[in-house]
């Protein structure tokens, strides 16, 4: 029995360097550059202007640099990329406390076609409407906000979105509904009919 056990240890040690051997292993630095794209995309719907996400990212590439060991995967290292950013973001947003005045300019920056073709009136009530919309996702928790900006901004998916944020998908839908929830309340009784 005890010849058998040895005998197992020493494969399963086998089998490892083996595997260890023909799994290339990724770079962190790697994934960084090929995901930067997406890391802006991430940046801008946390409320932050480029320049401010230029600052973010070197702050993530230093701690990239840090990060001791390879990744499995190109996902653990996208996931953790993520991570990063997003905490990275959430500290820049608790150190000026001004989240409500940088989602006002992320919607300043979308386009909004409709809005070019009515009436000066009607473009003032549209301008009233999305003040009101940013200063309701201003006041939302973070754990709903980080979510609905992944999942609005980034058009991630559920799963995605749970994999980043180390929630079960059912738990990040639940907080997307929650979060839409009272955004639309919060709407509704300030006068904005959906």
């Amino acid at each position: 029995m005890r010849a058998m056990n040895q005998t197992l240890a020493d494969f399963a040690t086998g089998a490892n360097q083996i595997i260890d051997q023909q799994l290339p292993r990724l770079s962190l630095t790697e994934v960084l550059f090929a995901e930067r794209a997406r890391l802006k995309r991430i940046i801008a719907g946390m409320g932050l202007s480029a320049a401010d996400g230029e600052d973010i990212l070197q702050d993530v590439a230093v701690r990239t640099l840090h990060q001791s060991g390879p990744f499995e995967s190109r996902e653990d290292g996208v996931r953790w990329l993520i991570k990063v950013t997003i905490n990275r973001c959430l500290m820049e947003h608790r150190r000026r406390g001004s989240f409500q005045r940088q989602a006002h300019e992320i919607l300043e920056r979308r386009p909004d076609g409709q809005a070019a073709s009515k009436a000066t009136d009607e473009k003032a009530v549209v301008a009233e409407e999305l003040e009101l919309v940013r200063e309701s996702l201003g006041q939302l928790d973070r754990s709903l906000l980080a979510p609905m900006v992944l999942q609005y901004f980034c058009g991630l998916d559920s799963a995605e979105v749970g994999r980043i944020l180390g929630l079960n998908p059912s738990t990040v839908r639940g907080r997307l509904r929650e979060g839409r929830m009272i955004l639309a309340r919060r709407l509704l009784e300030r006068g904005v009919e959906p």
